[in-house]
């Protein structure tokens, strides 16, 4: 054999070997199993290994790997320096597209280097690969409980009483049974749905409805012990909710959301939260409205703290009154909220976003709405859920300090309605409205208009023209308030969200997202109907979808990247005072459009503050430290910082400003020069 025979040979194999190494990227028709997921990130990796790191974290309930995807110039290094965004995908294991655009990500991030040349990116592509399993097993079931072994009906036994598929489809749906003690009728018009009856209408209930399955452990109900099991995407310590049916015994009970818990609290160059799910809070910033524990109009200040502040710690206080009291003890100065306040005197968690954080979350959320019309995905669609409460968007907001954003990536399209003649107003024509012209409308137009935007039975038409009138009230704050209300049910006591899937299942699945209702022969229950809608149709689209929903959205994730707060020394100088003495003067600049931290991390003194050092030769400070802690700057602003000190001329001193989710910055100035 020729020598040229032999290197074609050669050749052959190491291509061969690589490409059995390194498949190539998934291809965004179908969605990937938690196998396939931990498979490509791992090669992934392999191929890129200069700019790549798999971070084991956490090993499922079910026996499952869970790992993160570093991308960026740090890999490899055990102490990163640069910021770096957590992207933190389908926690709750039941929202498949949310693990594709997560790969999508990270294909992305590997395509545009410009991307990753100054920051990291942690992609934990499926954050509950046991719950995630279900859309890839048959009988199809969508449930976000863990694997984890779990009493649900308190008896001896575990796990006894899950679905089964007892028409033998392939998937769990409902059965309805007629029972003189039902509570649900057919829809009028649609007798595919069921609706609660409702008794101040006339209605009487027809049928009792249940998921598939048998009474297996013979106690009276059916599936009320299925396998499983603890909820990760809701485990986590914002809100956790005790005692709940999936949220599990403590927050972090589970070994996949304290593995990342821990991962981020050793990990400060994390700089932002992104999570992939079922939550949007780029769409729609976060809603407040929650109660908390605290009652801000009757507060008692502990007796440690009132010897403090020289008051009576018998008698309870307004906020209002014991921000006028801070006031007077505080140092000349120094700046405080009402947030802050209450965190100093242990009143209990925030339960809502604070005003200044949502300014951000608005004029983002206007641009990401600009971002889908241009990439044309912004055709009506149902509104997203809200972050449920222990959710780890909602923790990574209100605990960690800093920027935490959420996409869902698809609902189900909003049902077109037959155009009613009244009231024809929308929230954007009312903000353009005067107050006189809207008062103008008078109270018949106002009281449909009211009603069409599900506004409370005792907000009246009359009230809301004095409101205006007597300037307590406007038609901008009109136009936010029917922004925020739900909106109304059907007459017809119809769900909204499935009147759409049945629309959506009709019109481009050809029916195959609901299971027509059919007799079957109940062994315990006699005479049924099984039927309903088919689990993941409401927020998994067709395969065909995916591409054009990832291509259009997924790269805005890299526009927040490029939004994160970014602080340098603008500028510095030094001033002769005479006698070896001198004053520096250092401006720092937050460069970025965010501020550092967010006004809930100001709140919780989280993340830890930029430092500034001065180093060189024997310094000795007259006025100011060493070390000065920068512990917060809003986004495009300067904050000047000045150091009385004792050197010579010509001296050298470094000045290093030091962050661990805001980039180092460093200067050095001779001593009588200015730079």
């Amino acid at each position: 054999m020729t020598s040229r025979a032999v290197f074609l040979v050669l050749l052959f194999l190491l291509f061969a070997a690589a490409t059995l190494s390194f498949p190539a990227p998934p291809v965004f028709d179908r969605y990937h199993s938690p196998a396939e997921i931990e498979s490509f990130l791992k090669n992934l990796a392999r191929g890129q290994a200069q700019v790549t790191e798999i971070v084991p974290i956490a090993v499922s309930a079910g026996g499952k790997p869970l790992s993160l995807l570093y991308i960026g110039p740090e890999a490899g290094k055990p102490r990163k320096r640069l910021p770096a965004v957590l992207v933190a995908a389908n926690l709750e294991g039941t929202a498949p597209l949310a693990s594709e655009a997560a790969l999508f990500l990270a294909r992305l991030i590997l395509k545009k280097p410009e991307c990753r040349r100054d920051k990291g990116w942690y992609v934990l592509a499926l954050g509950n690969p046991d719950a995630a399993a279900n859309f890839f097993a048959r009988p199809l079931l969508a449930d976000a409980r863990n694997e984890r072994p779990h009493n649900d009906d308190m008896d001896d036994r575990e796990d006894e009483d899950g679905p089964e598929d007892l028409d033998g489809n392939g998937i769990i749906t409902a059965m309805r049974v007629k029972d003189p003690e039902g509570e649900w009728v057919s829809l009028e018009g649609e007798p595919r749905l069921m609706k609660k009856a409702e008794a101040a209408k006339g209605e009487k209930g027809v049928y009792k409805l249940y998921s598939e399955g048998l009474d297996n452990d013979n106690d009276g109900r059916i599936n009320e012990d299925g396998r499983g099991g603890v909820n990760v995407g809701i485990n986590f310590p914002h809100l956790f909710r005790f005692f709940s049916a999936e949220g599990g015994r403590w927050a972090g009970s589970e070994s996949a959301s304290l593995g990342l818990m821990r991962f981020v609290t050793l990990h400060p160059e994390i700089a932002m939260t992104v999570t992939f799910g079922a939550s949007n809070f780029c769409l729609v910033p976060p809603k407040g409205g929650r109660k908390g524990e605290a009652d801000f109009s009757k507060i008692k200040i502990p007796q440690q703290i009132g010897a403090f502040m020289g008051v009576d710690t018998d008698k309870t206080y307004t906020m209002d009154e014991i921000m006028e009291i801070a006031r007077g003890v505080a140092p000349p100065g120094f700046e405080f909220s009402e947030s802050m306040v209450a965190g100093f005197l242990g009143l209990g968690q925030a339960v809502n976003p604070l005003p200044e954080d949502l300014k951000y979350f608005k004029v983002l959320s206007d641009q990401y709405k600009e971002f889908l019309k241009k990439g044309k995905l912004d055709a009506p669609r149902l509104e997203t859920p809200d972050a449920r409460d222990g959710s780890f968007e909602l923790w990574s907001y209100y605990h960690l300090g800093v920027p935490a954003f959420s996409m869902d990536f698809w609902t189900l399209p909003e049902v077109k309605k037959e155009e009613k003649a009244a009231p024809g107003i929308t929230p954007e024509q009312l903000e353009a409205m005067s107050n006189e012209e809207f008062v103008a409308l008078g109270e018949e137009k106002i009281t449909a208009l009211l009603k069409s935007s599900g506004a409370p039975e005792d907000f009246k038409a009359a009230m809301v023209i004095d409101a205006l009138k007597g300037g307590m009230m406007d038609t901008k704050k009109m136009a936010e308030m029917m922004r925020r209300m739900p909106k109304p049910k059907d007459s017809s006591g119809g769900d909204e969200n499935e009147r759409a899937m049945l629309a959506f299942s009709d019109k481009e699945l050809g029916g195959r997202g609901f299971i027509p209702w059919k007799a079957f022969r109940h062994p315990t229950l006699g005479e049924v109907e099984i039927g309903g809608f088919v689990p993941f149709a409401e927020n998994t689209p067709p395969a065909a979808m995916i591409e054009n929903l990832l291509q259009g959205q997924v790269p805005w994730v890299l526009e927040l990247a490029d939004k994160l707060p970014r602080l340098r020394i603008a500028k510095v100088t030094s001033e002769a005072l005479g006698g070896g003495v001198f004053r520096l003067k250092a401006w720092v600049e937050n460069a970025g459009y965010l501020p550092f931290p967010t006004a809930m991390g100001d709140r919780n003194k989280r993340p830890a503050p930029a430092v500034i050092t001065l180093e060189g030769g024997e310094l000795a400070m007259i006025d100011g430290l060493k070390r000065t802690a920068l512990k917060e700057i809003g986004g495009g602003q300067t904050r000047r910082l000045d150091w009385i000190i004792r050197g010579h001329g010509g001296q050298k001193v470094r000045m290093a400003l030091a962050h661990r989710s805001g980039w180092d910055d460093g200067k050095t100035i001779i001593l009588g020069e200015s730079k």
